[in-house]
């Protein structure tokens, strides 16, 4: 009992980096109907930018803000160069889908060129461990998790209580009927990939910090678990998304804990498939819900 609470801890923390990541996947889903296959690109640049400050400043608040600011300037510079001239174009989503995933095999590429391809890691201390409550986090820890609730409780905020959380719920519901009332759709799709991309990167740096190592192609492997957790919790359903990505985090870190954690891809892909064969809309969807409810 006593180290399935401690497996349990472990997956809390799995599960928050997790639910940040697929979280910003499905605002990005939710504004262009397009899966951006090129989204854990975004995590792995935000990691090596945060290297990169972190090196230079020794600061990891510092770092954060760097990998989070780095996020949000690639995905903006996603939707702006690719994603939304193929929208305005006409392309099919299958397309763009293909599209994105150049975009991917581009930046792999670009990041092997000027980093190289071996792994390279933070210094940055973690803490000792200690228990809070029957769970052994480290400090590390803990700031990921309440990192991530502070994130997602400002975000619900954003789309429920603003006036641009109005628009984005708009062009992700109809985005032609959101043009005709007067929305710039254009304009809150790049402004909601840029508010994706800050999440999204500070996301890519709490994962190499928490993983310890990490290399050009980190940001790829994390984006299929990513991937699965949107699919589970409801593409285009933010806050569906986290109960997702909880219930994957958690599932994950008990299997490689009492199985192996090779086959931590493996896993996610049998919980992928298993989903979309019950409930293709989502665990924790309603038919009848709109988008981002």
């Amino acid at each position: 009992m006593h180290e399935a609470l401690l497996t349990l801890g472990f997956g809390i923390v799995t599960a928050a980096i997790l639910a940040l990541s697929a979280v910003a996947f499905t605002l990005e889903y939710g504004v262009t109907n397009v899966a951006n296959v090129s989204h854990g690109e975004i995590l792995t640049v935000s990691a090596y930018a945060a290297y990169v400050v972190h090196q230079r400043t020794g600061s990891a608040v510092a770092a954060a803000l760097a990998a989070a600011l780095a996020g949000g300037l690639v995905a903006l510079a996603m939707y702006l160069s690719v994603i939304g001239p193929f929208i305005r174009f006409g392309a099919t989503p299958t397309v763009i889908f293909i599209a994105t995933l150049g975009v991917s095999f581009i930046i792999q590429n670009f990041l092997v060129i000027g980093f190289g391809a071996e792994n390279v890691a933070y210094t940055i201390d973690p803490g000792a461990p200690q228990n809070i409550g029957p769970f052994l986090l480290t400090p590390l820890d803990e700031r990921i998790v309440l990192s991530a609730a502070a994130i997602t409780l400002a975000l619900y905020f954003v789309v429920s209580r603003t006036k641009f959380g109005k628009a984005l719920r708009a062009v992700s519901q109809n985005r032609e009927l959101a043009r005709v009332t007067g929305i710039n759709a254009t304009r809150v799709a790049a402004a909601t990939f840029f508010l994706a991309g800050l999440i999204a990167g500070y996301a890519g740096f709490v994962l190499a910090e928490s993983v310890g190592t990490f290399n050009p192609y980190f940001g790829f492997s994390f984006f299929l678990i990513t991937l699965t957790a949107s699919v589970a919790g409801g593409l285009g359903r933010p806050f569906g998304t986290v109960a997702g990505a909880v219930m994957v985090g958690i599932i994950l870190e008990f299997a490689g804990n009492y199985i192996s954690a090779s086959y931590n891809l493996a896993f996610a892909f049998a919980i992928l498939a298993i989903v979309i064969l019950v409930r293709p809309r989502g665990l924790f969807t309603n038919a009848r819900r709109t988008v981002f409810e």
